[in-house]
């Protein structure tokens, strides 16, 4: 489908595309939440108010503004006057503990940070020593906006700050270009949206579901219904179809299960249903077609060094009955598909490790050239020199040029759509005093994997409730184990590597 918002062969800034939704759809609502909403105009409006404030306070392109907010119509006007100002916003979630928090602002070194009043309150408790700006205010302040003129940024430019797992024990800062999320929404949409689409925005803040989300639907004539709570339940579920017509919602795979097998009628009104951030379930989507026969179903795949998603593919009955699962698709706009073994591209068919590349990749990582160098490399393809992203997953690419997905290559694993390090747990755990330790992901009855610790006693008074109260200090909830277990010393294998097996039956489990 071509987008009326853009022009072909256009790259755009995020702000850019919004801006000409804006001028041509000025009184549509753009967000929307229990508390008020907002139309594309007055959006527009508050965001240019926030990018000259933002401006007086030193903001200039390339500068990284951090946000400490919920969703909501504010957050919404606050990160896209960063944009307009020429910044990159990083939104921090303020579930996340207080050190965790500190430790993320440190790594941005900013100039001002933009706060709602839960956010402020959260900063003070990190004790965090910047300039905090509360940036989302009653929308009456945009009034009188001035009207100079705002820097010209570039589609490479760097829009975005997400924080990925940490593989050596500590996260690093994706900087993701503004092309990396209008390639999937303009000129030319990964998918067609229809007219006027209302899609439920309920993502983890610091997620890039959370760009799929919002600028999903505001570089698309659009509007977000914003979640305000933590999880996304059932009856909120039905209230946002009821209330305002919610027509598109995604989900993680191991939600839609749970909701897939309880509570599937909550999804009855709904034009269209997005899975991304692990395999989804066959079972699962064959319960959704036999509920609702028309609804549309898609599965997504992409880590968030490509933004959202990499490729796509829009389910079928026939998919979940497939001998090979449910494909992970094929490229999404601006984006390449290759399989590598051994820095070399290998033909459709046989399996290797999955890289992508195209405008959808990020710039690197913050103030990390060691790690930007091993993940971001150039590779022989088409007869030409690309710069691609090694994503560690395993694949192939079937005769249709379709992504089949088929697990990692390293110690990474995936938690309710979380990409998690077991690195950055263990360095935790040794910050507490045991020096050795190890994560095993155990499922659990219905086949979810969960956290399992194994540490060698600190030698303290610390005990396992312990040990997993003071990990929720410093980790997010999603990283902290679901079970920690003390042993006196690790069975090892003969290459002196921990041997799983053995530990994991020495507890009764079966990994």
């Amino acid at each position: 489908m071509s987008s009326r918002y853009g022009r072909a062969n256009e790259a755009a800034t995020i702000h850019g595309a919004f801006a000409r939704v804006a001028r041509e759809l000025p009184e549509r609502t753009a967000v929307v939440s229990a508390s008020g909403a907002m139309t594309y105009a007055e959006l527009a409006a508050e965001a240019r108010h926030i990018a000259h404030r933002l401006i007086a306070l030193g903001v200039r392109p390339g500068t990284v503004v951090p946000v400490v907010a919920r969703r909501s119509p504010g957050l919404t006007s606050a990160i896209l006057g960063v944009l307009m100002a020429g910044g990159a916003y990083g939104i921090l979630d303020m579930r996340w503990p207080a050190p965790r928090i500190a430790q993320f602002l440190r790594a941005m070194r900013p100039q001002v940070v933009l706060a709602d009043t839960a956010g402020s309150a959260r900063l003070e408790q990190a004790a965090v020593d910047h300039l905090t700006f509360t940036g989302l205010r009653d929308r009456a302040a945009a009034r009188g906006t001035p009207d100079g003129p705002l820097p010209e940024v570039a589609p490479e430019a760097c829009a975005t700050v997400f924080w990925t797992s940490g593989s050596t024990g500590t996260p690093k800062a994706v900087l993701s270009p503004h092309q990396a999320t209008t390639r999937l929404f303009t000129p030319q949409p990964f998918m067609d949206f229809g007219e006027a689409p209302v899609m439920i925005h309920a993502a983890a803040v610091a997620w890039d579901a959370f760009s799929l989300e919002l600028w999903g639907m505001l570089l698309t004539g659009g509007t977000a219904v914003c979640h305000p709570e933590d999880l996304l339940l059932p009856p909120a579920i039905r209230a946002y179809i009821s209330d305002f017509g919610a027509t598109h919602l995604f989900l993680t795979p191991s939600l839609f299960d749970v909701i897939a097998g309880g509570d599937i009628d909550c999804l009855a009104g709904l034009r269209a249903v997005l899975l991304g951030g692990d395999k989804p379930s066959p079972a699962s989507c064959r319960r959704l077609f036999d509920a609702y026969p028309g609804i549309e179903l898609y599965n997504g795949y992409g880590p968030v060094e490509s933004c959202v998603f990499a490729s796509t593919h829009r389910i079928t009955e026939a998919d979940t009955r497939a001998p090979d699962g449910i494909p992970a698709g094929l490229p999404v706009p601006g984006t390449d598909l290759h399989i590598v073994r051994d820095g070399a591209v290998v033909p459709r068919g046989e399996p290797g490790e999955i890289a992508i590349g195209g405008t959808g990749l990020a710039l690197g990582y913050l103030d990390a050239p060691g790690p930007t160098a091993a993940a971001f490399r150039d590779i022989e393809a088409g007869g030409e020199r690309r710069r691609v992203y090694l994503t560690g997953d395993q694949g192939r690419l079937d005769e249709s040029g379709s992504l089949r997905f088929a697990g990692r290559k390293d110690a990474q694993i995936k938690v309710a759509g979380h990409r998690i390090e077991p690195a950055e747990i263990e360095s935790a755990v040794h910050a507490l005093g045991s020096k050795r330790s190890v994560v095993i992901p155990i499922p659990d009855r219905s086949g979810a994997p969960r956290i399992i610790l194994f540490a060698e006693s600190p030698g303290t008074a610390l005990s396992e409730q312990d040990m997993q109260g003071r990990l929720r200090e410093t980790l997010p909830a999603y990283m902290v184990p679901s079970k920690v277990h003390f042993v006196s010393a690790m069975p090892l294998l003969e290459n002196t590597k921990i041997d799983k097996r053995e530990l994991s039956a020495l507890f009764g489990y079966h990994s």
